[in-house]
């Protein structure tokens, strides 16, 4: 939710920068993309009718969030806009699906996270091992192609640099 309300005031801002413009009211809204995250999902899997809302004969996936040691859960002044910007996922105390807990206080339910573990690190170290040394650093650590240093777009000056901007004339 966070990135996708970063990335459309980024274009929205990005549109105006290209019209000479200056954006002072964003139009979409941290309660829009909640609706999109929880409704909208249903909707798109045409589950509207029994997913996407907590209604008595739907099923529920729910996420509780609540972390009284984190610096950002209070004031709670607007909880859609909570959601989307401060909530992180060690404030999630509870989920439950289909109305099962499988998170209670900050732990999950009903998994082995030693074994889970175990089985990564393994798979990793297969992996790593038969790729071998040489190739798995390379996977790791790619080459990146250089890259032209883009305009700002969030600089609503006439400035123009000698590194990043030309007149043309």
């Amino acid at each position: 939710m966070r990135t996708t309300l970063g990335a459309d005031r980024s274009r929205e801002h990005h549109e105006a920068h290209a019209k000479g413009d200056t954006v002072t009211h964003a139009a979409l809204r941290a309660e829009h993309v909640v609706e999109w995250a929880t409704r909208g999902g249903a909707r798109a899997l045409g589950r509207d009718g029994d997913l996407g809302s907590l209604e008595p004969g739907k099923k529920a996936d729910v996420v509780l969030i609540k972390n009284e040691h984190s610096p950002v859960s209070f004031p709670l002044l607007n909880p859609y806009g909570h959601v989307v910007f401060q909530a992180q996922r060690g404030d999630v105390h509870t989920v439950l699906v289909n109305g099962r807990v499988v998170k209670h206080e900050h732990r999950l339910l009903g998994i082995d996270l030693s074994a889970a573990r175990r089985e990564v690190e393994a798979t990793v170290e297969y992996l790593r091992s038969t790729m071998g040394e040489e190739a798995w650093q390379k996977g790791m650590n790619p080459e990146v192609s250089e890259a032209k240093v883009l305009d700002n777009p969030y600089t609503y000056t006439d400035y123009l640099s000698s590194t990043t901007h030309s007149r043309g004339d």
